[in-house]
């Protein structure tokens, strides 16, 4: 069975009171108005007068009213003003010919008022139908995903189709649906074993309902039957697919009383309209996770390859290097003094600790992204800890020279003697790089509760705009004239600037004074607090000795020693 576009009730609807109403008032006023006119002003045929009742009627209540009234006018004015008057019988054919000219009349132009009516109701109706689709077109398109959007489209097509409820399921089938909203969350949702399925097969063709009935087996082996609870239901079950292209993607439903108007045509299209934009919308967000995963892959694959290519050349130097000491070292042809030996050795033991520190950059900046560093800080004085690292890499970047200049009264600093030795290393190193045999500097300066050292080179630089840049991973400037090369892997100033966050630091770069490049570590101090009570006109008792011992910190009263060299 099915219901087209046009509204359709389950049983014909009783006349309304207020129609019944107005039509016999009109009547009344247009019999009063005739025999007013026909009798003391002589007029000799009023019967247009019943027009305006038919007008008035059937522009309140629409054709079948207005229809109604010309007949009743009709039969009215025959009765009491046609001779012979008190009987429906018509003595002159002329009076005949006017009789049915009116009926005729008085049908077309009720007709027309009710089609007027019919027309601004349309019109009322297309105007509150186009606010609530732009309505829901605003929520879909603004929400960020279909599921967000769902519950708001779900009460608002429940207000605006005027449903007692409506939920939306995603999924496959119908058995297989999940309810992701409902404008009635939490209350009980009735059997849709018998439904109204709507169906529309083009966007110019009006939706229709066809009535379904799911069939179930008896139990005792007979034939399916239908439920019989459903015939007994007092609710009425709407389903509308929603569907991309041919694919199922879930239902949108709606129940209604069954005592209430069947969904007429602008309440269909709402709903039909519901269902296709939460269909694009659910094919809109697959599409975006798709986008995001395809972009997730790549970035991940562009990664590898920045890292083979960014590492690739710094492993393959040390160990070049030490295959061909090693290998001469192994060649009896070649004669070897107790001095070459020795320098072939630190050659060795040089390159193995730059391929290990490679490594170890690669390692902390895996546990950097992690966030998986666990710094162990103590109080360290920064020229102990700065004096064996730079002993250890004075050789390693010859021909440059590093100048210290670090006063011996900074305050002591708070950091893991580890993450410190790294950072410095990494630091010496990178400047190295791009010094070309000039000076390295070193220095150190107490700023209110942090002290900053600063690493700068004579380098030719890094341009303003690619200081932000610096210290993201695998980042390396791009090859111009007067400027830094990308010579490096690209990962020993990110490692710098996440172990010294790391240890509640921080790590900007600036322009050197030397010219070059300044990388500035800002070290945490150990902050001093005053516990002693603040001073009072009695004198202190020797009860509140022990209270002031107890609240002194527990931390070491002198900075720890760092070892000669840190390892891991």
């Amino acid at each position: 069975m099915l219901r087209g576009g046009r509204t359709v009730s389950r049983r014909l609807s009783p006349p309304s009171l207020a129609g019944l109403s107005l039509a016999a008032g009109a009547i009344l006023i247009s019999t009063l108005l005739s025999a007013l006119l026909q009798g003391p002003m002589g007029v000799p045929n009023a019967a247009t007068v019943y027009l305006l009742a038919v007008v008035a009627v059937g522009l309140g209540f629409g054709s079948w009213y207005a229809v109604g009234t010309a007949i009743a006018s009709f039969l009215v004015y025959d009765f009491l003003f046609v001779t012979p008057v008190y009987t429906f019988a018509v003595a002159s054919a002329e009076e005949w010919l006017d009789l049915l000219l009116f009926l005729v009349v008085a049908i077309a132009i009720g007709r027309l008022s009710a089609l007027q009516l019919e027309r601004r109701r349309e019109a009322e109706l297309r105007s509150a139908e186009a606010w609530a689709m732009f309505a829901m077109s605003r929520d879909v398109a603004t929400a960020p995903s279909a599921l967000e959007a769902a519950p708001s489209l779900a009460s608002r097509l429940a207000r605006d189709a005027q449903m007692a409820r409506v939920w939306i399921a995603l999924g496959p089938s119908i058995g297989e649906e999940r309810v992701v909203a409902d404008s009635l969350p939490g209350a009980p949702r009735p059997s849709a074993a018998s439904r109204w399925t709507l169906h529309t097969s083009g966007s110019d063709i009006q939706p229709s309902w066809a009535h379904v009935r799911d069939m179930v087996p008896t139990g005792r082996g007979g034939p399916p039957s239908k439920r019989a609870a459903d015939t007994a239901d007092s609710t009425l079950v709407f389903r509308v697919p929603i569907v991309a292209g041919v694919e199922p993607m879930g239902s949108l439903w709606a129940i209604r009383g069954a005592d209430e108007p069947f969904p007429g045509r602008s309440h269909s299209r709402l709903m039909a309209a519901a269902a296709d934009q939460l269909g694009q919308a659910v094919v809109r967000d697959r599409l975006a996770a798709e986008a995001t995963a395809a972009e997730v892959a790549r970035e991940g694959d562009a990664l590898k390859s920045a890292l083979l290519d960014s590492v690739s050349h710094d492993l393959r130097t040390p160990l070049s290097a030490i295959r061909a000491t090693a290998g001469n070292l192994m060649d009896t042809n070649v004669p070897w003094t107790p001095e070459g030996k020795r320098m072939a050795a630190q050659s060795i033991d040089r390159e193995a600790d730059r391929l290990s520190r490679l490594v170890r950059n690669m390692l902390d900046l895996g546990r950097i992204e992690g966030g998986a560093l666990s710094p162990s800080v103590q109080l360290y004085e920064l020229a102990d800890i700065l004096e064996p690292v730079l002993a250890r890499m004075a050789p390693m970047v010859k021909p440059c020279e590093i100048e210290v200049d670090v006063p011996g009264d900074l305050p002591a600093v708070r950091v893991d003697a580890i993450f410190i030795d790294e950072i410095i290393t990494n630091l010496i190193d990178n400047a190295a790089r791009y010094a070309a045999g000039r000076t390295i500097r070193v220095s150190a300066r107490a700023a209110e509760d942090v002290v900053a050292l600063v690493v700068e080179d004579a380098g030719p630089g890094v341009p303003a705009s690619e200081l932000s840049h610096i210290f993201e991973r695998f980042y390396r400037l791009p090859s111009r004239q007067g400027s830094r090369v990308g010579g490096g892997s690209g990962i020993g100033l990110a490692v710098v600037r996440g172990l010294a966050e790391a240890m509640g630091g921080s790590a900007p770069a600036r322009r050197s004074t030397l010219g070059g490049l300044a990388v500035v570590v800002r070290l945490p101090v150990e902050s001093v607090v005053d516990t002693a009570a603040e001073p009072s006109a009695e004198p202190e008792t020797e009860a509140a000795e022990p209270e002031t011992e107890a609240a002194e910190p527990a931390e070491p009263a002198e900075p720890v020693k760092p070892p000669a060299r840190v390892e891991r």
